[in-house]
């Protein structure tokens, strides 16, 4: 194998494989990733056996071939070398790899093809059209809202349920619920699959990298365990969660016996600074909503907070409290001036609306006052 190419397409190439694959793994070669020539393309690739991302950039090709090479010392040997100088890169014998820049030489060692695991092709016959962005903006909309333990892993996905009149993304860690809704995704029939988070992290923050425009298409393709995402030059590729996700919608409330608008970002603002105050084990911040005023609060066993802003609330007094960062997270990422809080008691979950849309709901269990 024997490449030109230039600094930055390659450490461009680098960057986007490297993020998101775990590097803790008892398999050495995990730690490498897969260089090999096609046409007048290099395709790159990397897998943790749970993900992988396959990727695409232009080089000059004067002799094909592949090896795999380890990302770390790899990615390192690349930023170091000098700017606006070609890099030329080729094999030698015993699997060593060679990089050439001006008068810079590194060799590291490689390991044959043949030992990396094999990416699986992922059928095409199920295919999924959507915006880049429509699905960034669902994702970042309700992915914090997912579990991150590992006993609980039919959560640690997101739920993608497409119906003949909807398409929701849903969160959930069993304290907290996140769906955003949009019209129903055309010519794809009804579906319902978990998506791992983790991968669907790793798409939002390539969107975020190409910059697609608003007339781009990023292409899901859903096997019988797999699912891809395929954008211009780049793919990734997962398992999908096997399992019966919760029945979310009977836990979204219906009724609204008590319910306010307030400004997202005071709120933010005071919760944040209630936070600081809630405790470190089982943090807590207390509302209390009476005459057009908000009162927040919350102590801990060395400081005390308070604070009160303005809502319209002529309703009976009413007492409500919440894990802080739950209600932190929800007005970080609604996105819209004021939000709606509606609830049918202050034991019942509480429904947390962006004012003026109706395409997300969120809903958080209370704490116990």
């Amino acid at each position: 194998m024997k490449i030109n190419i230039t600094k930055e397409t390659l450490l461009e190439g680098i960057q986007v494989i490297s993020t998101g694959v775990a590097s803790r793994t008892t398999m050495p070669i995990l730690h490498n990733f897969l260089i090999e020539t096609k046409g007048n393309k290099l395709k790159l690739v990397r897998t943790d056996m749970e993900m992988a991302v396959v990727h695409y950039i232009a080089a000059e090709v004067e002799e094909e071939g592949s090896l795999t090479v380890p990302t770390k010392e790899f990615s390192e040997i690349i930023k170091n070398l000098p700017d606006g100088k070609e890099i030329n890169l080729f094999t030698g014998d015993n699997n060593k790899f060679h990089i050439k820049s001006g008068k810079s030489k590194f060799w590291v060692i490689g390991t044959p093809k043949s030992e990396y695991p094999a990416i699986p092709e992922i059928e095409k016959t199920n295919s999924i059209q959507l915006n880049p962005l429509t699905l960034q903006n669902m994702i970042d909309k309700t992915a914090f809202s997912a579990s991150t333990q590992e006993t609980r892993y039919i959560l640690n996905g997101l739920l993608w349920n497409n119906t003949a009149d909807t398409f929701e993304v849903v969160a959930t860690d069993g304290g907290r619920l996140a769906v955003a809704s949009h019209a129903a995704l055309p010519n794809s029939g009804e579906f319902k699959i978990i998506i791992p988070t983790k991968i669907l992290n790793e798409v939002v923050r390539f969107i975020s990298l190409a910059k697609p425009d608003k007339e781009a298409t990023i292409e899901v393709n859903v096997a019988s365990n797999q699912v891809s995402f395929e954008l211009n030059e780049t793919t990734f590729i997962s398992r999908l969660i096997e399992g019966n996700f919760p029945n979310y919608k009977q836990v979204i409330p219906t009724k609204k016996n008590i319910g306010f608008e307030v400004f997202t970002k005071e709120l933010l603002a005071s919760t944040r600074r209630a936070s600081l105050c809630s405790g470190e084990f089982g943090s807590m911040v207390k509302f209390h909503m009476q005459d057009n005023v908000m009162t927040v609060s919350s102590t801990s066993q060395n400081m005390e907070f308070t604070d009160e802003l303005p809502v319209e609330y002529t309703q009976e007094a009413f007492d409500f409290a919440f894990n802080p960062q739950f209600i932190i997270d929800v007005l970080k990422n609604v996105g819209s001036e004021k939000v709606a809080f509606s609830f049918v008691n202050a034991s019942q979950p509480v429904l947390i609306e962006p004012v003026g849309s109706e395409d997300l709901k969120y809903v958080i269990m209370p704490a116990r006052i």
